[in-house]
């Protein structure tokens, strides 16, 4: 529970160097997004497909999906993004997309996990901690449906 806990609390501070898919010699960092992140990356999605439409949903959710991973990406010697956006896009195949999809995905699991996959136990040792001390806690959870699960615990034991 002690790991979990600390993984919980690093919250965005999360990284993970991993080689670039197909070139084990270069090395990235990915790090866990924050909701800057997501809002971030969503507004610029809005700026590129102005017109969502359900003939480009598709399009759209794979242009957010993109801007998630450009912010997630980074250089690790600089710990900046690799380079502009539209730099991003020339190296981002669709293959090399749904590795680093599945290698972000697997880090949010890691440091945020969904609550289906914590043990009652864990959880209730997770509970008792945020009601000691909430805000350092809390601020870390990336996972809404594990914020959720606390919320209803935590408003469900106040009755």
């Amino acid at each position: 529970m002690d790991d979990l806990l600390q993984k919980i609390k690093a919250g965005s501070q999360a990284t993970k160097d991993i080689p670039w898919p197909g070139q084990e010699d270069n090395i990235i960092r990915m790090r866990i997004l924050n909701d800057q992140d997501y809002l971030m990356a969503t507004l610029a999605a809005d700026k590129i497909i102005t017109n969502v439409t359900v003939a480009n949903v598709s399009k759209y959710n794979g242009e957010v999906e993109t801007q998630l991973l450009y912010r997630s990406v980074i250089n690790p010697e600089t710990g900046k993004n690799l380079g502009a956006i539209t730099d991003f896009r020339l190296i981002l195949t669709p293959e090399i997309k749904v590795v680093l999809v599945d290698e972000l995905g697997a880090l949010h699991d890691e440091h945020s996990p969904d609550p289906s996959n914590i043990s009652e136990e864990e959880f209730d040792k997770l509970f008792e901690t945020v009601k000691k001390n909430a805000v350092e806690t809390v601020s870390g959870v990336s996972n809404i449906f594990t914020l959720r699960k606390l919320v209803v615990s935590l408003a469900t034991s106040r009755k």
